[in-house]
């Protein structure tokens, strides 16, 4: 039973970690099938980063169990990507993910959040919606060819 971990800014050395379970994800068909190298996603989070990113990770002992990454345009907070290790999940990590982001977003005068989510997803649909995400519309057939729901939140 999983007891302590906790959530903080992710650093460089956590890369390796977080590449595993964005391919983890890919493979489960819960994010887009193009992963990012290692030194790809390096580069992305830490040499180069978008404007605004911020990346949180959830640790339990010395593994990396979970991820946020997120970044903000115009006024708008975008959630890029949000994962739990299946072993953690339902156990309070995605809440405390999304907590420590939505205050990134709210320390930077978001005044809306918005994220995409592929609509065979379910269970991350059901937990988006549990933390007050609303449907905002719907893309077609879109990356990948696949349906896409859009949800946002007003901060």
């Amino acid at each position: 039973m999983v007891t302590e971990w906790q959530v903080r800014k992710a650093s460089v050395r956590d890369v390796d970690f977080v590449v595993k379970m964005i391919e983890a994800a890919a493979r489960a068909g819960k994010f887009h099938s193009d992963t990012p190298s290692t030194e790809q996603f390096r580069k992305f989070a830490f040499e180069d980063p978008p404007r605004d990113y911020m990346l949180f990770v959830a640790q339990h002992e010395d593994e990396v169990i979970g991820y946020v990454d997120a970044r903000v345009r115009r006024g708008v907070g975008l959630l890029l990507g949000l994962f739990v290790k299946t072993a953690f999940r339902n156990k309070g990590v995605g809440t405390a993910l999304m907590g420590k982001v939505m205050e990134h977003f709210t320390r930077k005068a978001c005044h809306k959040v918005r994220l995409e989510a592929f609509l065979d997803n379910c269970e991350a649909i059901d937990f988006y919606r549990r933390q007050g995400f609303e449907t905002e519309g719907f893309l077609r057939k879109d990356e990948e060819r696949r349906d896409t729901v859009i949800m946002s939140k007003f901060v």
